[in-house]
Order: C-alpha cells, then sequence, then structure tokens
C-alpha cells in the first residue's frame, strides 16, 4: 500500500507543532486526577454539544449540560434530541474502553459503536435513486441496505458509496488504518483526519455517519495519547466545505482543520497542567446558559396582570367562552318569556378604594370599550317569567372570571373557586366543558328548585 502522500502530510510544520505540544505534555505526566478530570469533562461536554448540534439537534449547551451532568430534560425539547445526546454519551462510554483496549479496532466496534449512539430501529425520510421522497427502516449497527446519497443546498446530489460496495470499501478503509497507524513516520493525528473522511465518503450506515466519523477520529486520536478534538457547530459551513474538497482529492486542508483543532486541546491541557484557567471567553456564556436552565425549572410564571393581559385574555379566552355557553343556555330560555345576558367588568375607580364596572348587554361591540386594568368580569344569566300562569318565577345566575396578580379564575356565585389559570395559560377542553356543565347545571337547579316550591 503507497503512503507516500500521508508520510508527506505528516512532515509539515503545523505537524511538528502539535507533535512538541503533545511531548511537553507526555513529559508532565501522571497529571494530577482533578486535572485531568477537568479537562476531559469540559471536553467531553463540547464533544457531545458540538457533535449532535452539527447534526441538527436543538438542545442548547446548558441544556445539554443539564441532561448529561443532572439529568434534567428540557422542557419543550424534542425526545429524539435529548435521546440523541444520551446515545451518543453512552457511545463515549463505550470508546473510552476501547482505548484501553490494546486489540486494534473492527468494524465490530464500529457497528457496535453505531447501535449505542442510534439506539432503537427507526423510520428515517429518504430518497430514491430517482430523487423522490421515501422513508426507510433504519436497522441500528447494520450497514445500509438502500442508497443514502443527500441533496445539497444548491439542489445537486451528492453520492456516497453503494450498499453493495459497503463491505468492500469498509474493508478497504480498516487495512489502510490499520498499516498508516503502525507507520512510525505517519503522525496519528493525519490518520485520523484521513479516516474521518474516508468513513464520511462511504457513509455505511442510513444515518449517524457524521457522528460516527468524529467518535472514530477521536478513538483514533485517543489510543494514540491525544485528547478529545471538538469540531464547533458554529465552524459548521467551514467543516463541510473542507471535507468536499476533500472529496475531489485536496485533502491538506481538512487535516490542517483538524490539526488546528487538536492543538487546540493539547493547549487547553498544557493550560491545565501549569494550573492555569481552562475556561475559555465562551464558557461564561455557556455558564450562563446553564443557569437560565435551571432557574427555568423552577419557574412557573411567565406573564403578570397589566391592562393588556387581562384585555387578552377577556377577548382571547372568556368572550369565546361565553358565547359558546349562551348558545347552549338559549335552549333553556324558551320556557321563559324573555332572557338577556349581561356582562359587567369591575374596575378600581381613580383615587378610591371602591371598584366600579361597566355593564353591556352581551355582544361583539363591548370588546372595543375595554380600556381598564379589570379586578373581575361577571356574567349575568337572567331568564323572566317562567311560562306558568300559576307559577311564574325569574332566574338569575351570576358567574364570574377574576384577576388578581398573576392568576385568572372561574368563580361560581356561592362556590368556592373552581378553575385557577396562570395568565399564560389558556382553558383547556376539558375545562371549558366543566365551566359550561357548571353553569347548565345550575341554571337548571334554579328553575326545578322554583319548581319544586310550586308544589
Amino acid at each position: 500500500m503507497n503512503l507516500d502522500l500521508e508520510i508527506e502530510f505528516s512532515k509539515a510544520d503545523i505537524i511538528k507543532d502539535v507533535e512538541s505540544l503533545k511531548n511537553q505534555i507526555d513529559a508532565m505526566r501522571p497529571l494530577p486526577a482533578d486535572v485531568e478530570g477537568r479537562v476531559m469533562q469540559k471536553l467531553r461536554l463540547d464533544w457531545n454539544y458540538n457533535s449532535n448540534a452539527i447534526e441538527g439537534n436543538k438542545l442548547n449547551y446548558g441544556e445539554t449540560t443539564a441532561l448529561l451532568m443532572h439529568g434534567i430534560t428540557a422542557k419543550g425539547k424534542p425526545l429524539k434530541d435529548h435521546l440523541d445526546i444520551q446515545g451518543h454519551n453512552e457511545a463515549i462510554n463505550y470508546l473510552i474502553g476501547l482505548v484501553k483496549d490494546p486489540r486494534p479496532i473492527t468494524e465490530t466496534d464500529i457497528r457496535t459503536l453505531h447501535e449505542i449512539i442510534l439506539g432503537e430501529p427507526k423510520v428515517i425520510q429518504a430518497e430514491t435513486t430517482e430523487g423522490l421522497p421515501t422513508t426507510k427502516t433504519m436497522i441500528v449497527g447494520d450497514y445500509k441496505k438502500l442508497p443514502n446519497h443527500v441533496r445539497t443546498k444548491t439542489g445537486e446530489i451528492h453520492y456516497y458509496a453503494t450498499p453493495e460496495e459497503v463491505p468492500a470499501k469498509m474493508e478497504e478503509l480498516m487495512n489502510w488504518y490499520y498499516e498508516a497507524l503502525n507507520n512510525s513516520q505517519i503522525n496519528p493525528v493525519v490518520v485520523s483526519a484521513l479516516f474521518h473522511h474516508k468513513f464520511v465518503a462511504i457513509h455505511p450506515f442510513d444515518d449517524g455517519n457524521g457522528r460516527m466519523a468524529r467518535i472514530l477520529m477521536n478513538l483514533i486520536l485517543m489510543r494514540s495519547g491525544y485528547p478529545v478534538t471538538v469540531i464547533k457547530t458554529d465552524n459548521k459551513d467551514n467543516y463541510y466545505a473542507l471535507l468536499s474538497r476533500a472529496d475531489v482529492g485536496d485533502n491538506w486542508p481538512f487535516i490542517e482543520y483538524i490539526v488546528e483543532r487538536a492543538k487546540n486541546s493539547l493547549q487547553l491541557y498544557l493550560k491545565a497542567a501549569r494550573g492555569g484557567d481552562i475556561d475559555e471567553d465562551e464558557d461564561i456564556d455557556k455558564e450562563i446558559a446553564l443557569f437560565k436552565m435551571e432557574l427555568k425549572n423552577e419557574i412557573t410564571l411567565k406573564e403578570k396582570k397589566t391592562k393588556d393581559i387581562v384585555i387578552k385574555v377577556i377577548t382571547n379566552e372568556l368572550f369565546p367562552l361565553i358565547e359558546s355557553i349562551i348558545t347552549k343556555e338559549k335552549k333553556i330560555s324558551e320556557f321563559f318569556f324573555s332572557s338577556s345576558f349581561q356582562i359587567r367588568i369591575y374596575y378600581k375607580a381613580d383615587s378610591k378604594d371602591q371598584y366600579e364596572y361597566d355593564s353591556y348587554p352581551f355582544a361583539d361591540s363591548f370588546i372595543k370599550k375595554l380600556d381598564q386594568s379589570y379586578s373581575k368580569l361577571e356574567f349575568e344569566s337572567r331568564y323572566i317569567e317562567f311560562k306558568d300562569d300559576k307559577n311564574s318565577f325569574n332566574s338569575i345566575l351570576k358567574v364570574y372570571f377574576e384577576f388578581d396578580t398573576y392568576h385568572y379564575r372561574f368563580n361560581v356565585e356561592q362556590e368556592s373557586n373552581m378553575i385557577n389559570k396562570l395568565y399564560h395559560e389558556s382553558f383547556s377542553i376539558e375545562e371549558k366543558n366543566l365551566i359550561t356543565k357548571v353553569i347548565i347545571n345550575n341554571i337548571q337547579k334554579l328553575i326545578k328548585d322554583s319548581l319544586t316550591k310550586k308544589a
């Protein structure tokens, strides 16, 4: 196997720089356990976050840290994103075991890592060879059975190895890896970068190939005594562009990029070994993000009472609900000679301790007149003259929607609070049905009680 190009890459000055840094760290070993622990924790969190974020994971750094360090899940984020982070972290645990294993890395190890990262079999989006959308079932740990070519931003199709080619190309990749790594003239960082590109070019699995390439790159580095190398998500476009250049034989820019990332990790280790602060400027932002994540789990309030908030609740929540209730109440009103539905909205008068109210017949037009920070909305249903000459009576029911500093609530006259909501919350369908049922049942009770008196 001709490895002249790999040997030539390994003679570059930047390779000598990275070797010099590694030699300085090796001369200081064994490093104190707390130094090793702090650096590895930082690099591992960075690795978990960035490698998944590159693939579109929506968890931010703080949420990733909260999940891995404290088991806290992020509200409103997809379950898949949490599982991807956890699977990646478990794969790192498996990888650390492989680092300590003296035997050569095998394709079986690679398939096992893929199974750990991806977890359960899943259905994923795909394209046919004609470019038509389709779906396929991905079996974790198995090489692909269907093509997984991708459409680029320009609309062109980027072709990877066909399923039929994968077994031979993976065997070829592993043979190259064994020979290159055992050649003392070839630097391990060069091997790791080229392995990364060769693996991506094959794309042996249906999904997870990017994360696998970065994990295998770091497995090669760590087995050779180098620290974890992290590709940052904010440099994703450059990373992909350099891989594309390697696709057409221009390998050095991608190797140089990986060497720079390895150099950054080595400098971090050296700084920590000398007692320096390894926090980067961006780490402060990450700490703030984590702190915000922790605080969000303690916060329930999103809105506090203001005139605009109350008017929004009346307009968006209460008005449609009352309108629906009236539609049902009118089915009862036929037993009375007249009926009316009234709205009273109470507010605190200027410079007074007393409350005043605006009163309106229920209609769309009253919404336009809302202009106060209201304390209570009263909805009155009035039924006049039951159609019985021996027992003609009136029935009046009042219900309330009250507004305090943080909540709005539904009340029935002479009953305790029934439903309490924060201002950012809406009534659920079940709650709307319950409110409607309570009002209708109360009206029926009023009428039945009046009829009972006749007897």
